[in-house]
């Protein structure tokens, strides 16, 4: 559909396919990894998790080194959306990773960066969270979760123009994404949480994106759907709305490191405390003109839709601005992504997150550590 770019946030639909390509692509990538298969993961007790970051806290947090500090990285996003790589381009073209001592940093947009951090081609990717401990599950790799980018996750429902409350939606055709997706589930629990009877209308199931299911939304080929908030405006200029509409805290994007982990763990806490500082200037609202500006510079496409979406999605609980999260949160949704198949049986957080440089990026900018040690 012309005005709505393809691209944003992988929708949780395609979780499971793309999670198959990468166990897929991880074979070819550890191949090329020197050194991949002679480090055990945390669960045998070896490289960095949460456990050994403890352990090293227990030496004191030292303030980043630049010295010691890798001066030109390469890092891979999931999705060419601008918000996945604002925090870098910020960083950046604020200096923040002069200040910690990394003069270079290079952007590749891949719809698998993972199997480029394995095998050595990447120093740090952006992905969403379960797809970074199923590949660090099967990959037996110094892979390791670092922190959050995206903390929150929306749930709404689009309507077009004409239902305006819950009884409109008796005999309406609603699409829910991929059957048994998490997309499927949470619209269902919202529909249900507000007294629909599921029996009074039809939910549709299928493939594709929010986009996809927006474009069918506004072609009329469904009465609503499940939809993100950038779409709002897109309905709202057509009489449309969210008739529903929640957030929910669910940690579902970060950032992940491999073999830097092991040569350079000060470069990670460096890396982190520069994009941290770029996050806090990103999420203050007086700043979104000049982001805006920065980001499309830098030539990413922001149609008007995404920068009405812009204080919304650039909110300090949602894109989270301490890479922080709860560990009961981080719980939930990794037993939420075993059950929806995209993280393997057994996944154990703990042994495949590593705190150490969060903790000593968050201490660098006067951040609470968060999650705090006690709690893990």
């Amino acid at each position: 559909m012309t005005g709505i770019p393809d691209h944003y946030q992988t929708d949780e639909e395609a979780d499971v396919k793309r999670s198959l390509s990468i166990v897929q692509a991880l074979t070819v990538a550890l191949v090329l990894a020197t050194g991949a298969c002679a480090t055990t993961n945390g669960s045998e007790g070896g490289g960095n998790n949460v456990a050994s970051g403890q352990l090293r806290l227990e030496s004191g947090l030292t303030p980043v080194d630049p010295a010691k500090v890798k001066k030109s990285l390469v890092v891979g996003v999931d999705n060419p959306h601008y918000i996945f790589s604002e925090d870098v381009v910020v960083a950046e073209e604020k200096g923040y990773f002069d200040e910690v001592g990394i003069e270079d940093v290079t952007i590749k947009v891949l719809d698998e960066p993972i199997p480029g951090l394995i095998g050595g081609s990447l120093d740090l990717v952006a992905a969403d969270t379960d797809a970074i401990f199923s590949a660090a599950q099967q990959s037996r790799s110094n892979l390791r979760y670092l922190g959050v980018n995206f903390g929150k996750e929306f749930i709404g429902l689009g309507v077009m123009a004409g239902i305006d409350t819950t009884d409109d939606l008796v005999g309406t055709k609603i699409g829910a994404g991929q059957a048994n997706s998490r997309t499927d589930f949470n619209l269902r629990q919202l529909l249900t949480e507000n007294g629909v009877d599921l029996d009074d209308l039809k939910v549709v199931n299928s493939g594709g994106t929010a986009n996809d299911r927006l474009a069918a939304v506004l072609a009329g080929t469904m009465d609503g759907a499940s939809l993100q908030i950038r779409h709002r405006k897109f309905l709202e200029d057509v009489g449309g709305k969210f008739l529903l509409e929640k957030t929910q805290a669910v940690p579902q994007s970060g950032w992940a490191a491999d073999q830097l982990l092991v040569d350079s763990p000060e470069t990670v806490a460096a890396f982190l405390a520069a994009v941290l500082k770029a996050r806090a200037y990103i999420v203050n609202p007086s700043h979104q003109d000049e982001v805006i500006e920065l980001m499309e510079a830098a030539d990413y496409e922001i149609p008007a839709e995404y920068v009405a979406a812009y204080a919304d999605e650039n909110a300090p609980d949602y894109h989270t601005v301490d890479a922080g999260f709860e560990v009961g949160d981080m719980d939930t949704f990794v037993a939420d992504s075993i059950k929806f198949e995209t993280a393997p049986v057994g996944t154990k957080w703990r042994e495949l997150t590593d705190l150490l440089p969060l903790w000593q990026a968050q201490k660098e900018l006067g951040i609470p550590l968060r999650p705090a040690p006690s709690d893990l």
